[in-house]
């Protein structure tokens, strides 16, 4: 097992919880960090080079999410609004306002529909039209006893995967609105994500990964780990997946064989909140408590790249 190489991307003050890429790369591919310092952050997914940066929200930022092609951007945080963006000229397109902080956010592949999960006192997960000037939501589901901490579309667009911190992850129709499966978990999910596919979903809880089959909702791969998982991202190809912990390490599996290949640690070492995979495979990004972004290349490149603001991004060891 060896440390591996990375691109330290610097930028936001306070802590990175979510990170997101565009699927699309023809063009190349974009990389979204929401930040608790109140700033969504758009950088070359590649690289790190600075594109700019989103700063509307009057509170934390906690999630973020691209259309596939990377035109639009949706960011929810702690001042209960929900913002979509222009992410080509960094304009803000439309508003949604929540009764409470914003946990979540995912739009479709055309970004024309969006889901939103929400945390407090009254927890909420709402779909709604991106296009209408309506801003009252086409539908609420209603089910979870606590927030809601992520949540996705899946099955071709036709259902919604939802985690909350009430240890349960379920599945909802998205034409009827009603809840059609759910799973139970020992801890609640500390990150979902569907696959580049749409035939996996990867979830982190505290005591491991869990890899599921969303179309039957069943457990494709199961493993446990000997630290506290705070994130976790499979590879476009699903021949690895890494997960990090709150120490500040990032480790890189094999998928078919679970053997750990090699890990990733900063030299101020800060818990791992977030990671996700480019849709080339070449990069995985991970946001920590401290602010920072890292590019851990999963070739041997070396880089070292002046963003668009002036500010070199590191390369480290």
């Amino acid at each position: 097992m060896s440390h591996e190489f990375g691109v330290l991307c610097l930028g936001h003050s306070d802590s990175v919880v979510e990170l997101a890429y565009n699927k699309d790369y023809d063009n190349g591919y974009i990389l979204a960090s929401a930040g608790m310092d109140g700033v969504a952050t758009l950088r070359h997914g590649d690289t790190g080079h600075w594109i700019t940066n989103l700063t509307k929200h009057m509170d934390s930022v906690w999630s973020v999410s691209l259309s596939h092609d990377a035109k639009i951007l949706a960011s929810g945080g702690a001042d209960c609004k929900v913002r979509v963006w222009d992410a080509l000229l960094g304009k803000q397109l439309k508003k949604l306002t929540h009764r409470n902080t914003v946990a979540c956010v995912d739009l479709n592949s055309q970004a024309t529909r969006l889901l939103t999960g929400c945390i407090g006192e009254e927890s909420s997960l709402a779909l709604f039209d991106v296009e209408q000037s309506d801003t009252a939501p086409l539908m609420e589901f209603h089910g979870h006893s606590c927030g809601v901490r992520d949540v996705t579309f899946c099955v071709e667009e036709r259902c919604i995967l939802s985690a909350s911190y009430d240890r349960t992850v379920r599945m909802w129709d998205c034409l009827s609105g009603e809840r059609t499966n759910s799973i139970f978990l020992p801890h609640h999910v500390k990150s979902m994500e569907l696959h580049h596919s749409g035939n996996i979903v990867t979830i982190a809880y505290a005591g491991g990964v869990i890899f599921l089959d969303p179309n039957r909702l069943e457990v494709l791969k199961h493993r446990k780990l000997p630290y506290k998982v705070t994130a976790a991202s499979l590879s476009p190809n699903k021949d690895v997946y890494v997960c990090g912990n709150n120490k500040g390490y990032s480790y890189k599996y094999d998928y078919a064989t679970d053997v750990n290949m090699q890990f990733y640690v900063s030299e101020k070492p800060s818990a791992v909140l977030t990671t996700r995979f480019s849709p080339d495979g070449e990069v995985c990004a991970i946001g920590f408590a401290d602010g920072s972004v890292i590019l851990w290349r999963m070739s041997r490149k070396r880089a070292s790249v002046e963003g668009a603001d002036g500010e070199e991004n590191e390369s480290i060891n």
